[in-house]
């Protein structure tokens, strides 16, 4: 859940202010957030866990936890969102060390768990973003209906169920990854 604390800040002053916090730059408005659940937590996890496994097990890329930022340009816009997984490709990040500020690279792939108490049109306007600042598949993953959706650039792919398999392709070549281990432990 989300409360509006401030209107209209550019990146850089955001990024100045809020650097470490639970908070977002979206759609001009600053929104802190409340820290998740444990439910949340553990689903994020789990998934977040295969996806660095099998990334560095392949060196195909960075995967990011969750409160990272990333700058994301939609048209003249730009937000800063912090997504609860995300997975860069080796080829496109930065040489050297990665930066102490918000990463100024979009992720391949975004995950993002909802809350309870998140409103689901709002989610859905941050996954119709996420896509539009160019990120190639966002996973939104629903714990109360045990479901994933699975978004690209054209609109929803698919939804799966438990006893359906999560595939990574073309952001993570040959990962799959059963429903039940995402939801294990929740």
């Amino acid at each position: 859940m989300s409360k509006v604390v401030q209107s209209r800040m550019s990146v850089e002053e955001f990024e100045r202010l809020y650097l470490g916090r639970r908070a977002e730059l979206w759609r001009g408005e600053v929104r802190e957030y409340m820290p998740a659940g444990a439910r949340h937590g553990a689903i994020a996890l789990n998934i977040g866990a295969e996806i660095r496994s099998f990334a560095r097990r392949h060196q195909l890329g960075v995967t990011f936890a969750a409160e990272t930022g990333f700058v994301v340009r939609r048209g003249e816009e730009s937000d800063v969102l912090a997504p609860d997984v995300a997975f860069i490709r080796r080829e496109r990040l930065p040489e050297g060390e990665l930066p102490q500020g918000f990463c100024r690279v979009v992720p391949d792939l975004v995950v993002e768990v909802v809350s309870p108490n998140d409103s689901y049109g709002e989610v859905r306007q941050k996954v119709a973003d996420w896509l539009e600042g160019g990120v190639q598949v966002v996973w939104l993953i629903d714990p109360q209906q045990r479901v994933v959706e699975v978004w690209r650039s054209g609109g929803l792919e698919q939804t799966l169920r438990e006893g359906d398999v999560l595939r990574g392709d073309p952001v993570l070549p040959g990962f799959e990854l059963p429903l039940s281990e995402i939801f294990s432990e929740a």
